[in-house]
């Protein structure tokens, strides 16, 4: 067998070599990666306006969120999720503020940081009026603490 001959076969042997070690490294990670992704769903209804008290508001503890009903303001949304390690935030009605009961982070009534480590205020969420008259809350959206959906009761 001729030197350059050989040395073609070589050049065979590593392509075919490189290909089934990339196969095997992509049929591996196709092995272990899941299927299926169960995440929950990030829009969802909070009911009908007028199931949301004026002025006192709800927490939705599956979505952990709060749901706000403002006479003045119309409906507002935002997480209940502490910004700092994830903790779930307590409204406190006597002074209006969101207390994290884990490291002592405090929001204002509009999600801004008052005190603690936490290093951002609370996300406030779009909320909209489904074609069957409920609240709808899309996590997706981030909108400002100062936007208010106006709904006629």
């Amino acid at each position: 067998m001729k030197r350059r001959s050989l040395l073609g076969w070589v050049k065979v042997g590593t392509a075919a070599l490189g290909g089934v070690a990339a196969a095997t490294v992509a049929a591996t990670w196709r092995f272990l990666s899941p299927s299926v992704r169960y995440e929950p769903p990030q829009e969802f209804k909070a009911g009908p306006p007028e199931d949301i008290p004026v002025n006192v508001p709800v927490f939705l503890a599956e979505e952990n969120v709060f749901v706000f009903h403002d006479r003045d303001h119309g409906f507002a949304a935002c997480t209940a999720t502490c910004t700092h390690l994830g903790c779930t935030v307590q409204w406190s009605p006597a002074d209006q503020r969101f207390y994290c009961p884990c490291h002592g982070s405090v929001y204002d009534h509009e999600g801004r940081v008052v005190a603690g480590p936490a290093p951002r205020p609370l996300d406030w969420f779009e909320v909209s009026l489904a074609k069957d008259g409920q609240l709808r809350v899309n996590k997706r959206k981030r909108v400002s603490s100062k936007d208010r959906l106006w709904v006629r009761l």
